[in-house]
């Protein structure tokens, strides 16, 4: 049997090398332990953190660069010129609501607010998202979560607010692992989410009741990232940035994970390896990204001291795009690092004429516990549906307390 298992291993490597060449171009080189100093410029500290912890293992393949995404065109289109920060950078305000805020960003929180409202850039959102965490020891727990999602500010939406400053409206349940399963949480956010901040709602099917949620924002931890990914940090990003400094860094050439339409494709047991994604299904490209650093303001209060986030070139794909976020502590020591993947398109079958950019997963890698959490995975092979975007919008009712307690029983 063991021989057996040998064999079947080599021979999926094979296949899904085989795929790789195939579906992603060829591979330009490989960054590994021995040759890491090489390309020190083009990594961030997180990565090179990877290559010290695991040289065993981890590596990145370089592919040449596939296409870019595209911006959607309707939104495009009203994205012609730059909007405002307001209320000392925490609010903005926009020629046309829906728009990429900056697309010509010439302050460090600009980038922020291109990445962060571009969710936006649709009007609804119906998926099922996968979650994977990997202990030390390589043993995987698996969760899958039901998200609905309507963004007022689109101009697609249907449902519409008199409150402008609504940004999403979101109701999740979790479908699993059996520990947190039925636990179902609605959030009513804002983009100024200083002067409004988020209101949220769980229910709860142990004592099947309704609660306020205070405590879904900043650095509280998610239901969903095995105790290493804070609320603030899911989707990359979100909400109010008031905690912290920001400032530009400056524009760099970098290896970044692009076009991860294998990952979507293969299996969660052979993606999760022990310590990292397995780096037969990681595809990387040189290009340009913008260095944002953030560090905690005197007398505030969060897990991380500072943070350092690496966005795409709006040039490029449209809009800014996060890619790499390192996370320190009070110390300025490496806590975590996390990448996102991207695919163009819902990889469902659908829209194949939507070049877009879509989350394909969000890796988050601890290095004091040797842990890490994959989560928003989508594709085939971890999705049980395509996901679906500008589709059918729930009623108002349905993000409302009262419909949280229908939905949720």
């Amino acid at each position: 049997m063991n021989i057996k298992k040998l064999i079947i291993a080599a021979l999926s490597s094979f296949m899904i090398t085989s795929t790789a060449a195939l579906a992603d171009g060829h591979i330009k080189y490989s960054v590994t332990a021995d040759n890491v100093s090489e390309y020190a410029s083009m990594l961030t500290p997180g990565m090179m953190n990877m290559f010290a912890q695991y040289p065993e293992t981890f590596r990145m393949d370089v592919y040449e660069n596939g296409a870019n995404c595209t911006l959607d065109s309707e939104i495009a289109a009203i994205s012609q010129s730059n909007g405002t920060m307001i209320n000392d950078n925490e609010g903005i305000e926009v020629p046309n609501a829906g728009q990429i805020p900056f697309p010509d960003p010439s302050h460090p929180q600009h980038y922020v607010w291109n990445y962060r409202m571009y969710a936006g850039t649709v009007s609804a959102v119906d998926r099922i998202q996968t979650s994977v965490n990997v202990k030390a020891d390589g043993s995987i727990t698996t969760g899958q979560q039901d998200t609905n999602i309507s963004f007022p500010n689109n101009p697609r939406t249907k449902i519409m607010y008199a409150d402008k400053n609504m940004f999403a409206l979101f109701m999740q349940k979790n479908l699993g692992p059996p520990r947190s399963a039925g636990l179902v949480t609605l959030v009513h956010d804002f983009i100024d989410s200083y002067m409004q901040p988020r209101k949220a709602w769980q229910y709860s099917p142990a004592t099947r009741r309704v609660r306020r949620a205070p405590d879904i924002s900043y650095d509280s931890l998610t239901s969903a990232g095995g105790g290493i990914v804070t609320i603030d940090s899911y989707g990359g990003f979100n909400g109010a940035q008031d905690k912290y400094d920001w400032n530009y860094e400056g524009k760099q050439k970098m290896i970044i994970p692009m076009n991860n339409d294998l990952l979507s494709e293969t299996p969660i047991e052979t993606t999760f390896t022990i310590n990292h994604p397995n780096p037969d299904v990681v595809r990387f490209e040189e290009r340009d990204v913008h260095i944002v650093h953030a560090t905690l303001k005197q007398g505030q209060r969060h897990l991380y001291a500072s943070r350092t986030f690496y966005f795409t070139d709006g040039d490029e794909f449209g809009a800014n795009l996060l890619v790499y976020h390192d996370m320190y502590d009070d110390n300025q020591d490496l806590m975590r690092t996390n990448y996102q993947t991207t695919v163009a398109g819902n990889m469902g079958g659908q829209g194949l004429e939507d070049t877009s950019c879509n989350p394909q997963g969000e890796y988050t890698m601890d290095f004091a516990t040797r842990t890490y959490s994959g989560t928003n995975l989508f594709g085939p092979a971890v999705s049980p549906r395509s996901s679906i975007y500008n589709g059918e919008e729930k009623p108002a009712s349905f993000y409302t307390p009262d419909g949280l307690r229908r939905y949720a029983r």
